[in-house]
């Protein structure tokens, strides 16, 4: 504060100064650093490493995971298997370099693409029964709860599978004139195996060749075993062969699990055009209980339809509510106070006046 005077009197100046409320030097903390991430190989060529063992820390993927070792979301290389470390160039992607796990000391990385696959290191066959029935067993916790479900589930199949054979045993006398229990069973087995991938969404065709491959695959497994010699291999070998071409050429199994005669896929093309054709008639038309069962027995027909083509003409054909196309099924002048007993109210959006619409179907619309 400055006076001075004047010859009014003392005129008084005052100047504001203002201090820091602040320190200004920075605070003792930020002097020191964080500690180091230890990144970089902890394992390195030719080292044995056991599953789960780290072999690199790394901040993105300068090294990239290569065979039989896992990467962490912190980019963190792992081993999956036991074995030794190899860091490697892969020829398809000569600019990345990759590490991996030789599951052998004498093999190296990578892999020639064509060389059958290598089997896993340090795995020994148990010879004590009772020790490898105790490994065969042996489950995680989620395995075991789910255990009597999965039970009841496999007995439930096991019960469809035998009642499907019992019914195809019985069927095969009307198309085949056999009288060999063995033949009979063989068949049997032959044509569930069928049903089973038709409805995978395989054509009988495609069916019948699978299964015929199965079960000629298993003889040479049997054969390989020593469980069959060389002569009676070739001797069943040429009895399926027979027996299941001659089958094949008169009967097979639908995918509603039916017999039925066997159709070309020419005559299958032919019948498929006419059933179409004859669907086509029901459309746009009111749909009576009889006819219902005509458009499911004509969806239903043997060998010209699969699993989803059915679900999709159904869906169709015969939908839960007829469209409003169909004449006699619509009422546009409704007395909502007042409805008819065979009649129901429907709220629909009309897109051209953006407003709700209230109209009236008949029970006729409503098939399901």
């Amino acid at each position: 504060m400055s006076l001075f005077k004047s010859t009014v009197g003392y005129i008084i100046n005052l100047t504001q100064k203002r201090n820091a409320t602040k320190r200004a030097s920075g605070s003792r903390t930020n002097k020191n650093d964080s500690a180091g991430r230890r990144l970089g190989p902890k394992v390195h060529e030719s080292n044995f490493v056991n599953p789960g063992q780290i072999i690199m820390r790394q901040r993105g993927t300068k090294i990239h995971p290569g065979e039989n070792t896992g990467i962490g979301k912190d980019h963190t290389i792992f081993a999956l298997e036991p074995g030794y470390v190899r860091f490697y160039y892969d020829p398809f992607h000569p600019l990345r370099k990759y590490v991996g796990i030789a599951l052998k000391e004498d093999l190296t990385l990578p892999t020639p693409h064509f060389s059958p696959r290598v089997r896993r290191f340090g795995y020994v066959e148990i010879s004590d029964p009772v020790e490898a029935k105790t490994e065969e067993s042996r489950m995680s916790r989620q395995e075991y709860l789910q255990q009597p479900e999965l039970q009841k589930i496999q007995a439930r199949n096991l019960a469809k599978d035998q009642e499907l054979i019992k019914r195809i045993t019985e069927q095969i006398s009307t198309f085949l004139k056999l009288n060999d229990a063995e033949k009979i069973e063989t068949i049997s087995s032959t044509l569930l195996h069928v049903h089973k991938l038709t409805k995978l969404g395989l054509s009988v065709e495609e069916a019948n060749l699978q299964t015929k491959f199965n079960y000629l695959y298993e003889l040479k497994l049997r054969l390989r075993r020593g469980e069959i010699e060389e002569g009676y291999f070739s001797e069943l070998k040429d009895k399926y062969i027979a027996l299941v071409d001659l089958v094949n050429s008169k009967i097979t199994i639908d995918i509603n699990g039916g017999l039925c005669q066997y159709l070309s896929p020419e005559q299958r093309s032919g019948e498929r055009i006419n059933i179409i054709s004859r669907l086509n008639n029901f459309k746009d038309k009111l749909i009576s209980q009889s006819d219902q069962q005509v458009i499911k027995d004509l969806i239903k027909a043997p060998l010209i339809f699969t699993k989803v083509e059915q679900a999709s003409l159904e869906k169709e054909f015969l939908p839960s509510i007829l469209p409003e196309t169909v004449e006699g099924t619509v009422v546009t002048d409704v007395n909502t106070k007042k409805v008819p007993k065979n009649m129901f109210i429907v709220k629909k959006f009309d897109n051209d006046t953006r407003q709700v619409k209230v109209i009236g179907r008949t029970r006729e619309a409503f098939l399901k």
